[in-house]
């Protein structure tokens, strides 16, 4: 039985492909195996902050259980709604993620939110510190993720004539560019550095909800800038920005908002 190890991955210089493992029938998907690694090492991360601030065991892994199958779920329904005219006429692939991908970062935030506020209700324990521990796995888990994006040749680029353009390929999607940005790698790269500076703000954090808050700012930040050299993922809207832009705005501002007023009471209360 033949075994193939990055199967194509280095073919015609610097083209990526999606297939990590080939072993007859059986295929390991690169996207697969980072958003899982993603979301073990986010889990410890977690772990490791529930036994600092003394959080219910059993909360950790019904958190654990229920975020990720809401997360995934939103992620996947925002991701199918936004691509609408691709899956309409498919309908069983929008249960298919293994086999190219597909999962909208926005939704899947929203899906953990709801779980989260969910299950810190039923325990009886304060949504805003559940979040201040999540917060700078998220980012961990992110950036791991988006190598997963870089290896399936999703989420990619506008065409560069820089050293590091990559040409990516894709059977499965129908993908074949000329050498593009790596945007998954700027954006991964940004994210570990958000991970780094969560970490150590956690320590000391301004209020409760505060690790969370800046983690939505740096976030909505890195991925507006991210968008300009971000090629098909997501449609052009109003005066050239595309509609994840328009959402980082938004985050963007009502984040600072609630930072700014939250700062003040604290202030004033002082």
């Amino acid at each position: 039985m033949p075994v193939v190890w990055l199967s194509e991955v280095c073919q015609g210089g610097r083209k990526v492909h999606p297939i990590l493992l080939k072993v007859g029938p059986l295929t390991l998907r690169s996207y697969g195996v980072m958003v899982a690694l993603g979301v073990l090492l986010g889990a410890v991360w977690v772990r490791r902050d529930f036994l600092r601030r003394r959080l219910p065991d059993d909360l950790f892994y019904d958190l654990l259980m229920v975020t990720i199958a809401f997360g995934v779920l939103g992620a996947r329904l925002l991701y199918v709604a936004l691509h609408w005219e691709t899956y309409r006429t498919n309908l069983p692939s929008v249960v298919m993620i293994w086999a190219d991908g597909g999962l909208s970062f926005h939704g899947a935030i929203v899906g953990g939110i709801l779980a989260g506020w969910w299950l810190t209700r039923r325990y009886k324990v304060s949504f805003w510190q559940v979040a201040d521990a999540v917060a700078p796995a998220l980012a961990l888990g992110h950036a791991i993720g988006r190598i997963g994006c870089f290896l399936n040749g999703c989420c990619y680029g506008v065409p560069t004539t820089m050293p590091w353009g990559v040409a990516f390929h894709n059977p499965a999607l129908g993908i074949d560019t000329l050498p593009s940005h790596p945007t998954q790698l700027y954006e991964s790269v940004g994210l570990f550095a958000m991970f780094v500076l969560l970490a150590r703000y956690s320590r000391q954090p301004a209020y409760e909800g505060a690790v969370f808050v800046w983690w939505a700012i740096l976030y909505a930040a890195l991925r507006f800038v991210v968008e300009f050299w971000r090629a098909g993922a997501t449609a052009r809207a109003v005066n050239g920005l595309t509609e994840a832009q328009w959402l980082s705005l938004t985050i963007f501002a009502l984040a600072v908002a609630y930072h700014r007023w939250r700062c003040l009471g604290k202030a004033k209360s002082g």
